[in-house]
C-alpha cells in the first residue's frame, strides 16, 4: 500500500503555485475571464431577482432565476475541468504549446466533467438515502417506544425521530466526506493520464491515505479559503459570516434577512468578483496541483521494481 508523502506534496504544490505564478496565470487566465464576466452578468440579475422573490413571498419567481443559474453552473463545471486539466497536464505531462494560452476542450476535459458529475450524483443519492434511513429509524423507535416518545415531546425536547435522523445525518455526512475524498482527490490526474472518469482509479490509489488527503487539504486549501472569507467579510461586513440561527424559527424574518443579503451581494458583486479574479491563480493552483503531485508520487512508487 503506497502512502502519499504529505510534506513533499504540500511543498511542491506551494512551489508550483507561488514560485510559478506566471505560468499558472498563463494556464488559466482565459477560462477565468469567461467565468468572471459570465458570473457577473448572471449573478447580478439572480441576486436582485431572488431578493424581490423573498420580499414578495412569491416563490414562483425563483424558478426561472434558478434555471438560468443552473445553466451557468454547467458552463462553470466545464471551464473548471479545462482549468484542472491544464494545471494537471503542466505538472504530469507538459504539452509543447506555450503556457500563456490554454483553452482546450476535448475528450479529456469531458471525462473530467463526467467525473465531477458522477461525484455530484453520488452526493445526491447519498443525501436521499440518509434522509430515508434516518426517518425510518426514528419513526420505528417512536413506534416501539411510544410512551418515551410522548414524554420527550411533552418536555419540549426533540422527538426521538428527529434525534435519530440527526445522528444518522451526522454519521452519513462523515461517511460522505470520506467517500468523496477517496473518489475525488485523484480524479483529475487519473482521467488525464489513464483515461476514464478517474473515479475508480482514484479510489484504488487513495486506499489508506484518507488522513493524508485531509492534512494536504488543510495545508493547501484552508489558507486560501480563509483569505477569501476575510476579504469577503471586509467587503460586505462581518455580519456575512453570521449564520443567524436565531432566525430559523421566524420564517418571515428569515425571508427579510435573505432578501437583504441578496441585495447586499448584488451591490458588492463587482468588487467581490474582482477579488475572486485576483485570487484565482492561487485558488485553482492550490486546488488541483496537490492531487497531481500526489498522483505522481503514488504511481512512481507503484512503477518502482
Amino acid at each position: 500500500m503506497n502512502k502519499i508523502p504529505v510534506t513533499q506534496t504540500v511543498a511542491e504544490a506551494y512551489r508550483f503555485t507561488f514560485g510559478g505564478l506566471g505560468k499558472v496565470i498563463g494556464l488559466i487566465w482565459l477560462p477565468i475571464v469567461i467565468l468572471t464576466v459570465g458570473g457577473y452578468f448572471t449573478l447580478v440579475p439572480y441576486f436582485s431577482g431572488m431578493a424581490a422573490a423573498f420580499e414578495s413571498g412569491d416563490v414562483s419567481q425563483q424558478g426561472p432565476l434558478m434555471l438560468r443559474q443552473l445553466a451557468f453552473e454547467i458552463v462553470t463545471v466545464v471551464l473548471m475541468a479545462m482549468i484542472a486539466v491544464a494545471i494537471t497536464r503542466e505538472i504530469l505531462k507538459p504539452v509543447k504549446r506555450p503556457p500563456f494560452l490554454r483553452f482546450a476542450l476535448g475528450p479529456t476535459e469531458f471525462r473530467v466533467v463526467g467525473g465531477f458529475f458522477g461525484l455530484f450524483v453520488l452526493m445526491i443519492v447519498f443525501a436521499i438515502g440518509l434522509a430515508i434511513i434516518g426517518l425510518i429509524a426514528g419513526f420505528a423507535i417512536n413506534a416501539v417506544l411510544p410512551a418515551a416518545a410522548a414524554a420527550v415531546a411533552g418536555a419540549g425536547l426533540p422527538s426521538r425521530a428527529v434525534t435519530i435522523a440527526t445522528l444518522v445525518g451526522l454519521i452519513g455526512c462523515l461517511a460522505l466526506i470520506y467517500v468523496i475524498a477517496r473518489l475525488g482527490f485523484l480524479l483529475v490526474p487519473a482521467a488525464v493520464m489513464e483515461g476514464g472518469f478517474g473515479l475508480e482509479r482514484s479510489w484504488k490509489l487513495t486506499k489508506g491515505n484518507f488522513w493524508r488527503i485531509f492534512l494536504i487539504a488543510v495545508a493547501t486549501l484552508v489558507p486560501v479559503m480563509i483569505a477569501a472569507m476575510v476579504l469577503d467579510a471586509a467587503v460586505m461586513g462581518p455580519d456575512v459570516l453570521n449564520p443567524h440561527i436565531e432566525l430559523l424559527r421566524d420564517q418571515a424574518a428569515q425571508m427579510r434577512h435573505s432578501a437583504e443579503q441578496m441585495r447586499l451581494m448584488a451591490a458588492h458583486l463587482p468588487l467581490m468578483m474582482g477579488i475572486g479574479f485576483l485570487l484565482a491563480p492561487f485558488t485553482y493552483g492550490m486546488t488541483f496541483a496537490p492531487a497531481a503531485f500526489a498522483y505522481r508520487a503514488l504511481t512512481s512508487k507503484a512503477d518502482t521494481p
